[in-house]
């Protein structure tokens, strides 16, 4: 179920005819000039080197701003904190050939604190070449050397012509240097956002009647923290890593609704806040040292985070007493990882075996009350569910290969698998154990100059949200989710093909075909008289990523670039409670994107203009199915200063085209097989024009 699918048919026309348009370009060019994408020897040990004089004429001020400037390269930075454990490499960043040791700093992040003038090169190579398991693509390896102190910032506020509040602190500040053996990067950091959205909200009941109402909502997140990075050089071959976070969240939002004044219906309004603090801290640490034939990686990590939630509601109706109900949350969570690694080199080929064990927590006190309007308060109803805990302990061991079979094909296998125990407390407990196996076979191909493909076969074990097992409550939404402490790990088999051509002065292209088998889905699903996080057989998931640039300058346009991008997925499910072959709840079927920048020669000036077209498919739930989305068509634009007394300035206008976020919702009185309509919703909420003010400089 999707909306604007024959725009999309059109569109997706038309991002194929323009895939095509690269290499139908790149037949006329002649070969890249030596600096812009340099291979050095082919086969299994090819790659693609940029300087980062190449790219002087977008006046980066730190890596992660070059990684953003390499042709038809994106960064896949999955290896943050949404999983538990470190596991095989995920993310396509390395930097000096590794990656860090924590998980609330991605590889990313930490490039962006590396000043420019630390920057050596950066490789782009066939992760399959690498002797880190669970690469495989395009990655890129940064080299940085360490020279002498420095520091950078970033200033990022954001004001809007919607309802939302303006947004003044996001941003960052970031020392690095060297003292004696120890290199290091301090920074303080605050991730932030603000929205806001008014609109109508028009609901129909099963009888027909029009109840039309106004929406308006707010919100602020802030995110401030610590980070430190440390490096020490212990002794020859001998290097050591220390990472430390430390921060707090701070979350308030607040939507009201209420009956326009023409409504012939009674006086109707009602009121939700939330609120969201937590403080949380992370301790990382390895060391890499000779041992045997090989090398000895151990890695160390301890996470403990602790939030408090709280939501409450008011309804007003008149001359009724007012109603509403108030849910509180008091979660703490936390996480210990030991990790071991050897690498070492025999019989032509590099090997590794791993092993990790990690033991993840959550202890949760959830609260229901009602607002009882005698005492003015909020009284406490019994919510037993809503209380408990989760303990899982996790254990796996891989051993990995990897070799060149010919001068220009590589392989590496990665097999072994996963042992686990769950254990929940609380009014439901109940203890389980899984042993899965897991692993991977890539293949990397270098088949002509320019020209790299790589196929990679894996079998995935996915992790369970331990907040599933418990119940929770959505007030705004007027929803209650029921636990399931019988809830099952995903496991995937994973196909995916990719092939990236260097078009040398054009600009190069990636092509990504992916195919996903998937056991034990996770969505919602009946359970008793209620719903519950649950787990279906079988599903799919398969389609196609296009990623490219195409430098304009062979055209006579000096300095202007323009990418693309565009994503083609389609899944299938057997819908849990009307048994109907559906899509994934909420995906996105077919997005295109489009990024076009001009940096004008001879000046300090850039422009730009992107855009992006979505459709969108629909989720479901036991008893409602509903369109939750942001504005399907999305423009901006900017101009950028790259010398502003010595900044770089630069200023984005968002969503010019005035699009809203939509919610289409259609509710039913009981499961939505059986049931009749109860009614249907429909927000179309504006959230004008949004300014993005980036403020980038050194010291």
């Amino acid at each position: 179920m999707s909306i604007r699918r024959p725009q999309a048919a059109r569109l997706a026309v038309a991002a194929v005819l323009l895939s095509y348009a690269f290499p139908a370009l790149a037949e006329e060019s002649e070969s890249a000039p030596p600096q812009q994408a340099e291979r050095e020897g082919s086969g299994a040990t090819s790659r693609e080197v940029y300087f980062p004089s190449e790219f002087e004429r977008f006046a980066p001020r730190n890596a992660a701003d070059l990684i953003e400037r390499i042709p038809g390269f994106e960064v896949d930075d999955r290896g943050g904190g949404g999983s538990r454990g470190f596991g095989q490499a995920q993310e396509n960043l390395l930097i000096n050939g590794e990656r860090i040791s924590s998980k609330s700093t991605s590889t990313a992040d930490a490039l962006a604190r590396i000043p420019i003038g630390n920057v050596i090169r950066i490789e782009v190579v066939d992760g399959a070449t690498l002797d880190i398991p669970g690469l495989s693509g395009r990655v890129a390896n940064i080299i940085v050397e360490q020279t002498g102190l420095s520091g950078q910032f970033e200033w990022r506020p954001q004001v809007s012509t919607g309802p939302s509040n303006p947004g003044w602190f996001e941003g960052e500040v970031s020392v690095s240097g060297s003292s004696g053996p120890v290199d290091f990067t301090l920074a303080l950091v605050n991730g932030a956002f603000i929205r806001g959205s008014e609109g109508p909200a028009i609901f129909t009941n099963a009888a027909g009647v029009v109840d039309a109402r106004t929406n308006l909502s707010r919100g602020d997140f802030n995110r401030p923290r610590l980070n430190g990075q440390f490096q020490f050089d212990v002794a020859p071959d001998v290097v050591a890593n220390l990472n430390l976070t430390g921060g707090i969240t701070r979350f308030r939002s607040m939507e009201e609704e209420r009956r326009t004044a023409d409504n012939p219906l009674d006086p109707f309004f009602e009121r939700f806040r939330s609120t969201n603090d937590e403080f949380y801290y992370e301790i990382g640490a390895d060391i890499e040292f000779p041992f045997g034939p090989g090398r000895l990686k151990l890695i160390a990590l301890e996470a403990f985070e602790d939030g408090d939630f709280l939501t409450n509601s008011r309804l007003d109706l008149g001359d009724l007493p007012t109603t509403g109900s108030q849910y509180t949350r008091d979660r703490q969570t936390g996480e210990r990882i030991g990790r071991a690694e050897y690498t070492w080199g025999m019989l032509g080929a590099d090997w590794q075996v791993s092993g990790e064990a990690a033991f993840n927590r959550l202890d949760q006190v959830g609260r229901l009350f009602f607002y009882d309007p005698v005492a003015g308060d909020y009284a406490e109803i019994n919510f037993p569910e809503g209380v408990g805990g989760v303990r899982e302990d996790r254990y796996e061991a891989l051993l990995s290969v990897g070799f060149p079979i010919t001068q220009n094909l590589s392989v590496q296998f990665v097999g072994g698998g996963e042992y686990s125990q769950i254990s929940q407390t609380g009014s439901n407990a109940l203890s389980r154990t899984f042993q899965r196996p897991k692993g991977s076979l890539s293949i990397a191909w270098a088949p002509a100059d320019g020209l790299d493909i790589n196929l990679e076969i894996a079998r995935r074990v996915g992790q369970l949200d331990f907040g599933d097992f418990l119940a929770s409550v959505n007030l705004s939404e007027d929803q209650e989710n029921a636990g399931n402490n019988n809830l099952r790990p995903q496991q995937n088999w994973d196909l995916k093909v990719e092939v990236t051509k260097n078009f040398g002065i054009w600009g190069s292209a990636t092509l990504e075909l992916f195919d996903e088998r998937i056991e034990d889905l996770v969505l919602f699903v009946p359970v008793g008289a209620g719903e519950a996080r649950g787990n279906i057989a079988d599903a799919r998931r398969y389609g196609a990523n296009f990623n490219g640039r195409l430098e304009l300058e062979p055209l006579g346009f000096r300095g202007a670039q323009l990418d693309v991008k565009v994503q083609i997925e389609d899944s299938e499910l057997i819908d849990p409670v009307a048994g109907f072959n559906r899509r994934f709840d909420g995906n996105s079927p077919f997005q295109i994107e489009l990024d076009f920048r001009h940096d004008v020669p001879e000046t300090d000036f850039a422009w730009g203009l992107s855009f992006r077209d979505t459709e969108n498919a629909a989720t479901y739930r036991v008893s409602e199915v509903f369109f939750d989305h942001r504005p399907s068509s999305y423009g901006a634009v900017f101009v950028e200063h790259k010398d502003v007394l010595g900044a770089t300035v630069n200023l984005r206008v968002g969503n010019v085209f005035s699009g809203n976020t939509t919610l289409l919702r259609t509710v039913y009185d009981g499961p939505r097989d059986i049931s009749p309509i109860l009614f249907t919703e429909a927000r179309r909420r504006e959230i004008g024009q949004v300014f993005n003010l980036t403020v980038a400089g050194n010291f």
